[in-house]
This record gives C-alpha cells, sequence and structure tokens, in this order.
C-alpha cells in the first residue's frame, strides 16, 4: 500500500472541517430563533436550570469555548431528554439542525489547527490479554477461568474506564502469579519419593514369643526375629526409621537388630523404658525384593534377684520400620525455563546473574526500559531467598512472582514526562505504540521485532508501522482481532450460552452452535489475511463449512468432519455475516425469529444508527406459537408500528429484519413460518424497497454508514476508550481514505494505526 496515510489526513482534516462550515455556516440564522424558542426559557439571567445560562454564549460563535456545555446540550437534545416532557418540543427536523450545527461547528475546531487525540484511562490487562501476554511471557498456558469477568463498556471488554481492580482479583493474580512461575521454572532438586512404613504386625515370625499386640506394635519377649518383605525400586543409599521402646531389666540395654536380607544393618540399643523413640540407620542397598527383619538379641527375665535394679523382664517393641528410598533424578528443565534462565551462576556471581535475568525479564513484562534501581529491589527477592538458604532458582521464582502481581505488569501504563504541558496532546513513544499496536492487533504485549524496532526509535515512523501491520495480520496471533473484536462487534462470543427450542427445532443440535461460530471466525480471519474489500463482511461468495454444517444449509458436495472453504452456488442465500447461523441464532429466541432483535443488531453493529430504547409500557410480542394461531409475525407487529410513539424506531428496524425472515430462529431456511408464507420485502424509510437477503446486502453495501460503523466500532476497540465527539474528524478522515485502496482490510488498521487518537494521548491535568 502507498503511504497516503500521513501526507492526506491533514489534508482531510481540513477539508472536512470545511465542509462543515460550509453546512454549518447558513445554519446559525436558524438556530438562535431555535435556542428562543425552547431554551432561553429555562436557561437565562434569572432562571438558571441545571446551573446554565444559556445567554452568556449562545451568541459566542466559536462553541470550543464553551465545549462542555454544547456538547451537553447537543447530547440532551438528541436523547430527547430537553425539553422536559411538558414543554413544547421540537421537531424531528428541528433536533437534527441543532445537533448537526453543533457537531460542525465543534468539528471543525477539532479538525484544524491542534487537535484533540483524547487520552486513555489506565487500564488493567483483561482476562484474554492476561492470558496471552502471560503464554508470550512466560511460556506456558494459563487459564484464568475463576478470574472475574471483565466489564463491558462501548461493546469491548477492553475498554480502560470499566477495568476495575476488586479486592478478590488480586488474591487470584497472587495465586495465578504462584501457579505460573512454578510451571514455567523448576528448581532442579532431585524428586524426593514417599517413605514407605511397615507396621509391627505385618513382621512375621515363626517365635510364639513374637507376635503382634493390639496396638499394631511387635511385642518381642524373648530372642527371636521377624520378617517382612519389601521391594527397593532402585540401587541407592535407603533411609531407615525404626519406631521402638522397651521394658527395661538387668545391666544391658535391650538390643535390636535391623536386618536386610539377613545381614546387620545396625544394631540399636533401645534405651528408653517405656517411651517411644526413633533410631536411625542409612545403608546403600540393590534393587529388587529383599527381605526385611528386626531381631531382638539379649533377652532377659529375672524376677526374683534380690537386688531391685536387676529385677525384671526385659522386653523390646517394634512399632514401625520406615524406608526412605533415594532421592531420583532431577526434573528436566521445561523450555519455558531455558528462555527465562540463560545461564546459571558460578559461586559469588549470583547478584550479577539475577540482575542480568531480571532486567531482560522485566523490561518485557513491564513493556518498556527499566531502570537499574527497579531491578535492585525485586534482585533483593534472590538474595532473600539464599540467605534462607534456598536454592538461586527459588529466589528468582519469588523475584518472578513479584513481577508478575507488580501493576507495571498488570496495567497498561502510558506516563506522561515529566516535562509534559497539562492537558497538551503529546506523542506517544515507540515502546508505548509498541504496546497499543501488539494488543490491538494480538491481544499480548510486544514480541522481540516491535521491542527492537522501539529501542532503535523507528517504530514510530508510517512506513515502519505499515510493513509491521503487514507481518503481524499474517502471524496466526491475529485470531485474537477476530475472537475478541469479531466476537464483540457481533455479539456471537457467548452463543454457546444462548437457548434454542429443541421442539420448535428438531433438526438442531447444541453441537451446531460450535460449528456455527467457527464458520463466522474463520471467514474473519480470512478477510484480514487476504485483505479483501470490508464489503465482503456483508457479501461474500464464499464461506467456510464442514459436512455436518454444509447439510444442515442445504449446501451439497462438502465432506469430512474439517472445515474447509467452500465456494457458495450464486442462487444461495447464504454469504457474508448477515446470514451466518451464529449470527441468525444470536439474534432470535429460542422459540421464534425476532425481526425486531435482528433490525436491531443491523441498525447498531453494521450502520452505527442504533435506534432509542422502547417505551416502558409496551408488551413484548408473544411466543411463537401464540403468533401462528392468531396472524402472521408481520402482522402481529403491525400492532407496534400503529403506536405512534412507536412507529419511528420500528419503521427503521422492522423491514431490515423482515429481510431475513426466510432464516428461522435455529439459523435454518424456511419459505413458511407455520402456516404463513414468508414476507422477506420491506422499505427503508428513505423509499429503498428491497426483498430477501440478497436485496438488503446489496443496500447495504452501499450505505455509507457501514465503513463509518466499522471503522468506530474497531477505533474503540484499538483505543480502548469510548470515542467523543472531538474524534469525529479522524474518523471521517478514515471514511474518506478507504475508498483510495479498494475498502480494504489493511487500509482499515492502517488508518486506525496511523490517526492521532492512536499516536498520540492528551497528558493528564497534573503531569506525572
Amino acid at each position: 500500500m502507498k503511504l497516503l496515510f500521513a501526507v492526506t489526513l491533514p489534508v482531510l482534516f481540513a477539508a472536512a472541517a470545511a465542509a462543515e462550515e460550509k453546512a454549518a455556516g447558513p445554519l446559525k440564522e436558524h438556530v438562535r430563533p431555535l435556542l428562543e424558542q425552547y431554551c432561553f426559557d429555562c436557561h437565562n439571567d434569572k432562571k438558571q436550570k441545571g446551573d446554565v445560562n444559556m445567554l452568556t454564549f449562545a451568541d459566542n460563535p466559536k462553541l470550543e469555548d464553551n465545549r462542555k456545555a454544547w456538547e451537553k446540550i447537543a447530547e440532551l437534545i438528541e436523547s430527547r431528554e430537553m425539553p422536559p416532557e411538558k414543554k413544547p418540543q421540537p421537531s424531528d427536523a428541528q433536533r437534527d439542525l441543532l445537533i448537526h450545527y453543533i457537531d460542525g461547528q465543534l468539528s471543525k475546531a477539532d479538525c484544524i489547527g491542534s487537535k484533540n487525540p483524547g487520552k486513555v484511562t489506565i487500564r488493567r490487562l483483561n482476562k484474554v490479554e492476561y492470558k496471552n501476554t502471560i503464554r508470550d511471557l512466560m511460556g506456558v498456558h494459563y487459564e484464568p477461568d475463576d478470574f472475574p469477568n471483565d466489564e463491558v463498556g462501548y461493546g469491548f471488554d477492553n475498554i480502560g474506564d470499566v477495568l476495575s481492580l476488586p479486592p478478590m482479583l488480586m488474591e487470584k493474580y497472587l495465586a495465578a502469579a504462584d501457579e505460573i512461575v512454578h510451571k514455567a521454572i523448576v528448581v532442579n532438586t532431585p524428586a524426593k519419593p514417599a517413605a514407605k512404613r511397615l507396621r509391627g504386625d505385618q513382621f512375621e515370625s515363626k517365635a510364639e514369643w513374637v507376635k503382634p499386640l493390639d496396638s499394631k506394635a511387635l511385642g518381642m519377649y524373648r530372642e527371636g526375629e521377624a520378617t517382612a518383605k519389601f521391594q527397593f525400586p532402585s540401587e541407592g543409599e535407603y533411609l531407615f526409621r525404626v519406631r521402638a521402646y522397651a521394658d527395661l531389666a538387668g545391666l544391658e540395654l535391650p538390643k535390636l537388630a535391623l536386618r536386610v536380607s539377613g545381614k546387620d544393618v545396625k544394631i540399636f540399643e533401645v534405651g528408653n523404658g517405656g517411651r517411644s523413640a526413633t533410631y536411625e540407620v542409612k545403608a546403600t542397598l540393590p534393587a529388587g525384593s529383599h527381605p526385611v527383619s528386626v531381631a531382638y538379641l539379649n533377652n532377659y527375665v529375672d524376677e526374683n534377684n534380690p537386688d531391685p535394679k536387676l529385677r525384671g523382664d526385659r522386653n523390646v517393641y517394634v512399632e514401625y520400620v520406615e524406608i526412605q528410598p533415594p532421592a531420583g533424578p532431577a526434573p528436566a528443565a521445561p523450555e519455558s525455563q531455558k528462555r527465562l534462565i540463560t545461564r546459571l551462576p558460578e559461586p559469588g556471581q549470583e547478584h550479577e546473574v539475577a540482575m542480568e535475568i531480571l532486567g531482560r525479564f522485566m523490561a518485557e513484562a513491564y513493556r518498556r526500559p527499566v531502570e537499574k534501581p527497579e531491578v535492585e529491589r525485586v534482585a533483593k527477592f534472590v538474595e532473600l531467598a539464599q540467605k534462607n538458604g534456598g536454592p538461586f532458582l527459588e529466589g528468582i521464582q519469588a523475584a518472578f512472582q513479584a513481577v508478575l502481581c507488580s501493576p507495571n505488569f498488570l496495567f497498561r501504563w502510558e506516563l506522561d514526562p515529566a516535562n509534559a504541558q497539562p492537558g497538551a496532546p503529546r506523542e506517544l513513544n515507540d515502546y508505548e505504540i509498541a504496546s497499543r499496536l501488539s494488543y490491538f492487533l494480538w491481544s499480548s504485549k510486544p514480541d522481540a521485532e516491535l521491542f527492537a524496532l522501539a529501542a532503535k526509535g523507528e517504530l514510530h515512523r508510517p512506513e515502519v508501522l505499515q510493513q509491521q501491520i503487514a507481518r503481524m495480520v499474517k502471524d496466526w496471533k491475529i485470531r485474537s482481532l477476530v475472537d475478541n473484536f469479531g466476537g464483540q462487534w457481533l455479539q456471537i462470543r457467548n452463543i454457546w450460552d444462548l437457548d434454542v427450542d429443541h421442539d420448535s427445532f428438531p433438526r438442531f443440535k447444541d453441537n451446531y452452535k460450535g460449528l456455527m461460530k467457527q464458520e463466522t471466525e474463520m471467514f474473519l480471519e480470512s478477510v484480514i489475511k487476504e485483505d479483501r474489500p470490508l464489503t465482503d463482511l456483508l457479501a461474500a461468495d464464499y464461506t467456510f463449512l464442514n459436512e455436518e454444517l454444509a447439510g444442515y444449509y442445504g449446501i451439497e458436495g462438502v465432506q469430512g468432519k474439517e472445515f474447509r472453504r467452500v465456494a457458495l452456488p450464486k442462487d444461495s442465500p447464504r454469504g457474508g455475516v448477515l446470514t451466518m447461523g451464529s449470527v441468525l441464532v444470536s439474534t432470535s429466541t429460542p422459540t421464534r425469529t425476532s425481526p425486531v432483535i435482528r433490525g436491531k443488531w443491523i441498525l447498531e453493529q453494521i450502520l452505527g444508527t442504533p435506534p432509542p430504547p422502547p417505551p416502558p409500557d409496551v408488551p413484548p410480542l408473544g411466543e411463537q406459537k401464540q403468533v401462528n394461531q392468531t396472524a402472521s409475525l408481520r402482522q402481529r407487529l403491525e400492532t407496534h408500528r400503529a403506536r405512534t410513539e412507536c412507529a419511528g424506531c420500528h419503521n427503521r428496524m422492522d423491514p431490515l429484519g423482515f429481510a431475513l425472515e426466510n432464516f428461522d430462529a435455529a439459523g435454518g431456511w424456511r419459505d413458511q413460518d407455520g402456516k404463513f408464507p414468508i414476507d422477506a420485502s420491506g422499505k427503508l424509510t428513505n423509499g429503498t424497497a428491497f426483498s430477501g437477503p440478497q436485496e438488503l446486502k446489496e443496500v447495504l453495501k452501499k450505505n455509507k454508514n457501514f465503513t463509518r460503523c466499522l471503522v468506530e466500532k474497531m477505533l474503540t476497540y484499538a483505543l480502548g476508550r469510548g470515542l467523543e465527539r472531538f474524534d469525529k474528524c479522524t474518523v471521517d478522515a478514515i471514511v474518506a481514505e478507504l475508498p483510495k485502496h479498494e475498502n480494504r482490510f489493511s487500509a482499515l488498521v492502517t488508518g486506525i494505526v496511523t490517526s492521532d487518537p492512536f499516536l498520540k494521548r492528551k497528558a493528564d491535568v497534573a503531569a506525572n
């Protein structure tokens, strides 16, 4: 693509401003009378409802001098909150006149001279961004399923204004960091197998005076031996722990031998008179099954000795023999560890190596260069672990956990420099641009190439940005744009949560939801990667199907479970997102279609002209079975259009929805709705007539609001904030530039990435 955006945007801004001035200039003589008629009675020198005196600024031709007041006025007029309900109301044409004038004058100010790029609220990574960033940073898969759901604003879940950090989420971050770090880095210590315990009653003896007790211990009342078989898993050094006690008598302590395969390992003196004690010994033994024995060696009995010290009966009691196998080989380091830990220190190099490892890791995690004092603070975790006797890698694990819980990682920061002029636009640095670009297209951190270009100070150059866009959309990670932008724009992300009534639609299977979603996602990915015209989103001659979904759609010649690109027959009503099962199911009720929901969806998601909410006292339409018994769904909706307060919106929504009525609520094709034939005809408020999905697509393709709507929604997603009135000139410029590039997808992305709102921000009122 030629480097046109950077050159033509200023020209387009000026042209847009001139057009607005030409259109708005003559309106001013008509605007003042409207303000006098509907506004000045409540907003004057004597009466100032809402603390607003419009007389103080109504005659100032520079509306930007009182921007907040005029923006609020336009908002209240557009939402019909003003004038109040009991006051005289302007006609729709008069409302449009006021809104157009205010928008035009403010746009003129916004598009000439220093433009306001807006400001994005500092925002945390949402669930998808966190998951992807951990994947690319740590090299491990982590699914944050138990994180709280992200709030949605302006249709997307990456909006800074709604991404709060509740205490519960911080607890989840702490637990996740621990799990992630121990997956990515394994401390290189030998595996310690569990000890095996042989209870006293598990030993067997031929001597009747060596026998088990009710306490499960082994009682040894005269010299004798008891044996148990044990499987030694490997050759090596074993640790034996013998737990025993004794009855003392005579001059000697009781002697107890531990034997393996008949050979003495150790002879213990059990000298604890009635209290249990543990006796340990290590022995190197071969692998295999070997008998383990305990033997009492020096029995003594003299109940009648005149010396009380020599009188008594000496016995030994064995509670258990515990055998600890030797440590196994150290676990192999995972691939993630090999990438994160480039070298291990020699003695005395621990601090140097820790600074090297952490400096590189923190820069990648924080998505910017890090200062030495920052790294020094985190390196103290390594020093602390070693002071407590832990190995070097254990300290690195603790340091990495601290980084993953840092606000510098969890939040996307765009800190204004100390010398930034509060409220003035400033250019983002290359690292900030890299972060915006990667989270826009990949929902993840910048990769090595973006970091390298940022380090060289080259990323902000228009030709470099275009090269990176071309590279990034070909990468497999572009699927995140499909899933996150596409899924939320088309509102199919949660299709699994939608119900389809199986009694009403017996052909439908629940697994079709996943198939339909996959069709849409693969189609969107093809439009992006193949750089196709944006109008293909509305009407394409191909889709992606497998045998099962193709059979449900009635498309022949597709075999096998794998999805593949399928050329659609010329007379096929399919093609484009409007007629995909995922959208059709998502815009229906469980038992019937809803022309109102489908029409509203087209107005909101395709044309960007959402209708106002319905009046609160309008009853909902009955379910499909009731409708079939009385009248067709189309006839039933006439009751809504018959009401004056409903007609305006339904005249816009219903015709669009009726054009899709041949598709039932489960996404299948039909010619009748119950006993009523489908009437898929409609007429727009401007008089344009059409019938069926094919003609509807052609009407929408010619509607300039489609590309404008797509620009607005993708710009919102890319910036992570809602669009303001001052963004209008940016949207206008991108929309005007698209036809010069055949409305290709790359032109849309390039227009957004090279725009002022993407490459700049308004400095905070109080600079950091």
